[in-house]
């Protein structure tokens, strides 16, 4: 029988040696995982506890969002570093969600596109005779039946910017006391003041200013623009700008006051609670036998805490743009049907009844800069409360 050398066996014991190491290690890293998230979703239970977390589901399911969408999962998901959605069913929901709207237009656009044909057709054929006077009766009759129509077509889309900016804000109110308290834990308590303060302001703003002023005075605004097109002479036209530029300045003021506030403190809480935090972690290392100890565990909490701010933070954004999402991609189909219309009827219809119709179009974009304008303001408090602080 063949003999081996001796020393073949070093080598095959190293090599088994590495191999069982490699092994334990990987067992020991997937351990070490599980144990991370495990602790990580307890610890995300007790904060999000803070929270009316029933309310905040009904909320979601309000807003139109599909019932496979909750907060707790979305946030579960973006903690352990996966991507709670996919780009190809983004695109496809926003497709199909686009031109289901705008079939569900086609028929009142069909409808005032044959009255505002009619009309003209009507108003031709009456002319020829000497008096005109029956022609402006009957524009009169045609113009307030198609204004009507486009006035009840504006006000279920100003109920819709309506609702959602109230569920955006009812969104933020809901997220605030988990948001707070993972700011606390990562961060410090001024920060957490300060973010609750600008949000309390922000939200104010929006419900009393933007809900109870700048609306209404979009209607007022649509209203004299119809008023002043009825009449041959231009009457109103200057007051209609002016209500624009009110609108428009007061849109851009309340964005200016909740940004700036919102720069402020991030510019000076993150500071005063980091370097607090950095002159107890000193003090406590400090001492002797139990400065490891206590150093260890607070990096742990610190660590846990900033990756839960940041999911809760992240999810409140991802979740805040998906509400506003369906009234926009209304909107948006509102705009391009009564510009697509405007185009059609304008060689045949009175100038009159073509500013009508190009009048909604022009309140319709007002709206959707409002309703884009106070989501954005929101996004930007969540995005400068998470890029500017970073921890303890």
């Amino acid at each position: 029988m063949k003999k081996y050398p001796a020393f073949f066996l070093l080598p095959a014991l190293c090599i088994l040696w590495l191999i069982f190491s490699v092994c334990i290690a990987a067992a020991s890293e997937e351990d070490a995982e599980t144990e991370i998230e495990d602790t990580l979703t307890l610890t995300l239970d007790k904060i999000l506890e803070q929270s009316d977390q029933q309310a905040l589901e009904d909320l979601l399911s309000d807003s139109g969002l599909p019932d496979s969408v909750t907060f707790f999962n979305l946030v579960r998901g973006l903690m352990t570093g996966r991507i709670p959605f996919q780009l190809e069913e983004i695109r496809t929901y926003v497709t199909d969600l686009f031109f289901s709207e705008i079939l569900s237009q086609k028929q009142m656009a069909l409808q005032i596109l044959l009255i505002v044909l009619s009309s003209a057709v009507f108003s031709n054929f009456i002319r020829v005779f000497e008096k005109s006077q029956i022609a402006e009766i009957s524009f009169y009759m045609m113009y307030l039946l198609v204004s009507t129509m486009l006035l009840r077509s504006f006000s279920s889309m100003d109920a819709l910017v309506t609702e959602t900016i109230s569920h955006i804000t009812s969104l933020m109110k809901l997220l605030l006391p988990a948001y707070l308290a993972s700011i606390v834990f990562s961060t410090g308590s001024l920060t957490a003041l300060g973010f609750y303060q600008v949000t309390t302001v922000t939200i104010a703003l929006l419900q009393g200013v933007i809900m109870r002023v700048i609306l209404p005075l979009l209607q007022f605004y649509l209203a004299v623009l119809m008023l002043n097109q009825m009449t041959k002479e231009d009457l109103f036209s200057r007051f209609a700008q002016l209500l624009q530029t009110i609108v428009d300045w007061s849109l851009k003021t309340v964005i200016g006051i909740a940004v700036g506030l919102q720069t402020v403190q991030c510019l000076i809480a993150p500071g005063v609670d980091s370097f607090k935090n950095s002159a107890s972690h000193r003090i406590a290392k400090s001492i002797p036998g139990l400065g490891n100890l206590f150093d260890a565990a607070s990096e742990t909490v610190t660590g846990s805490a900033i990756v839960i701010r940041n999911a809760i933070g992240t999810g409140g954004m991802l979740l805040l743009a998906a509400i506003c999402l369906l009234p926009i991609l209304k909107l948006l189909a509102c705009i391009l049907i009564f510009r697509l219309l405007c185009a059609v009827i304008q060689p045949v219809c009175e100038k009159r009844m073509l500013a009508c119709v190009e009048s909604i179009s022009c309140a319709a974009a007002l709206l959707l800069r409002i309703l884009c304008g106070s989501m954005a303001v929101l996004l930007i408090l969540l995005a400068m409360i998470l890029s500017s602080v970073k921890g303890g």
